[in-house]
């Protein structure tokens, strides 16, 4: 029996990457992985030099990871999952922030281009002003990649949550707790994300025939001073005050806690708040924050190894659109109405 590459890895158990790394004796791989490895190739006496051969050769071992804001801890955990992954199969990452600027995303990517790395990791900016011809150059040079963001009408490789799902379940979770007069702070014009939450917020209201108010669907961003600047905004505008508010993300969540704090405001008892991303620190402001856990570590880890095992096999097309698991976390920021 001739085997390949992908033979090895279905009788193993393990990734592509895996075998390639037992077979070249590197780190990445646990003991245990590369004994079954390497016993699989000595039972069908088969030449471990012939795989090794169909093995692209690297370049660079690098590659590029492109996020949105250098300064968002959700991002600092995605780095940490690129960095830890890319690291155990010998290869350097390195960073470019877009920082919401399309042409920024753009020069980002043809720079690291230039320095020849091999593969891309983005997370990708969505909207008007957005031109993805950088993508479809991507496509059209085979050149290996894995977004964080979906785009529609593209087949991509793609690490990401349901978004619309998970804010759907947090809304449907504050209806269930009573509030019906539930305020969205979204995110940047720039972010799928918020898009995609966005569409879970109004589902869930509609699906609990709450009608859906323009005046509580209102533009904030992705910084505690986006969420501390809306809820100086919203709190005097109002009539009357809603009894929860949905957040894009933790930092909205807690620049809007601030501002409450200051109206002596008391949260939970007189309005809800929930977050989403469930950053390291929203579990130690002084009303734990209820939030949404986004897997971000995970994110990067999984990118990474789709990225690395699309770079070693350039000639078997990949569309793999891996959906990772979002959790509600419950905390002291939401109760029941009374």
């Amino acid at each position: 029996m001739i085997l390949t590459i992908s033979d090895i890895a279905k009788l193993a158990n393990v990734s592509k990457s895996a075998v390639s790394i037992a077979l070249n004796n590197k780190t990445g791989v646990s003991d245990k992985t590369r004994e079954r490895i390497l016993g699989i190739v000595k039972k069908y006496n088969y030449n471990p030099n012939q795989i090794a051969q169909s093995l692209v050769v690297k370049k660079t071992k690098s590659i590029g990871l492109i996020i949105t804001e250098i300064d968002n801890p959700f991002f600092a955990k995605v780095m940490k999952g690129v960095y830890d992954t890319c690291s155990e199969l010998g290869y350097t990452v390195l960073i470019g922030s877009s920082e919401l600027s399309p042409q920024k995303e753009k020069d980002i990517i043809e720079n690291f281009k230039s320095k020849r790395i091999d593969g891309f990791i983005i997370s990708p900016l969505r909207g008007k002003g957005v031109d993805y011809q950088y993508l479809s150059n991507l496509l059209k040079e085979n050149f290996p990649f894995v977004m964080l963001r979906n785009i529609a009408n593209y087949a991509i490789n793609l690490v990401d949550i349901d978004n619309l799902k998970a804010a759907y379940e947090a809304v449907s979770y504050l209806i269930k707790c009573g509030h019906t007069e539930i305020v969205y702070l979204s995110g940047p014009q720039h972010s799928g994300h918020s898009m995609e939450r966005l569409n879970g917020y109004r589902q869930a209201l509609i699906d609990n025939g709450i009608r859906v108010r323009n005046e509580f669907v209102i533009e904030a961003g992705s910084d505690l001073a986006a969420g501390y600047q809306a809820g100086k905004k919203i709190i005097p505008s109002l009539k009357q005050l809603p009894s929860a508010v949905f957040c894009y993300n933790d930092l909205v969540a807690i620049g809007f806690i601030n501002v409450l704090n200051e109206f002596k405001i008391e949260v939970p008892e007189k309005i809800s708040v929930m977050g989403f991303d469930n950053i390291d620190f929203s579990q130690y402001i002084k009303t734990p924050l209820t939030t949404v856990n986004m897997p971000a570590y995970e994110i990067g880890k999984t990118a990474s190894n789709l990225l690395i095992e699309q770079i070693s096999y350039p000639n078997q097309f990949l569309n793999q659109r891996i959906e990772l698991e979002a959790k509600l976390i419950e905390r002291e920021s939401c109760c029941k109405m009374k």
